[in-house]
């Protein structure tokens, strides 16, 4: 088993109160410092030609993140500097904002590539110009299907303040069927990192990322 690197707080504190961004649950969490890099685009070339010779993305290269838990679900908090809040997109040439967190289901599913055929991933994905988050399966490059939060209770709440944006994502720990990441007290949860910087024109495998999964220990 992977040693832990960080830990998910078990907090007193009901689903609601943890969903506030600046809300007291989140007084006692440590913060993690996450370092993120430019996505490796020239996984696309078979996908698309264009966007694997891009080479202005991932412009946000630092980030922190806190998790916790309460027992019933897991909800992680990211933050990042962004001076330019998008969150409408009025034009072709426009994106939003976005971020997302992403977890293996099996242990040794590859990060960088978002999985394969035989090891995929699920992420939880976040867009500035959504009024609601995705849950994501893929498996492997430009393969990810976006499903509706209904299919797995996935939650989320977002604030931009202070140049700063603030995103919560909530999800029940365990779920019954499908293709999902289930999370236990006690247990170990892994974990990577991608945002996008929309007035930077960063869309689909052009975002920051973080590279490798971190391991986080659920407190039982």
């Amino acid at each position: 088993m992977a040693k832990a690197q960080a830990k998910a707080k078990r907090v007193a504190a009901s689903n609601e109160k943890l969903l506030e961004v600046d809300g007291a649950a989140w007084s006692g969490s440590s913060a993690i410092g996450i370092d993120l890099v430019p996505a490796p685009v020239t996984m696309a070339a078979n996908v698309s030609g264009q966007m694997a010779l891009s080479q202005n993305h991932g412009k946000v290269r630092r980030a922190e993140a806190r998790l916790a838990h309460n027992g019933e679900t897991l909800s992680v908090r990211l933050s990042w500097r962004d001076s330019d809040k998008d969150d409408q997109i009025a034009d072709l040439d426009r994106f939003a904002d976005g971020a997302a967190v992403m977890f293996p289901l099996l242990d040794d599913a590859n990060p960088l590539t978002m999985g394969d055929e035989r090891k995929p991933v699920n992420a939880w994905l976040w867009k500035a110009d959504r009024e609601e988050p995705f849950d994501v399966i893929a498996r492997g490059y430009a393969t990810s299907q976006r499903r509706p939060a209904s299919s797995s209770q996935l939650a989320s709440n977002a604030l931009h303040r202070d140049g700063q944006w603030h995103v919560v994502f909530q999800r029940p720990l365990e779920l019954e069927g499908g293709e999902f990441a289930r999370f236990a007290p006690g247990g170990l949860a892994r974990i990577a990192f991608a945002i996008w910087e929309g007035s930077n024109a960063e869309r689909a495998g052009q975002k920051a990322i973080s590279g490798a999964f971190l391991a986080v220990e659920l407190e039982a």
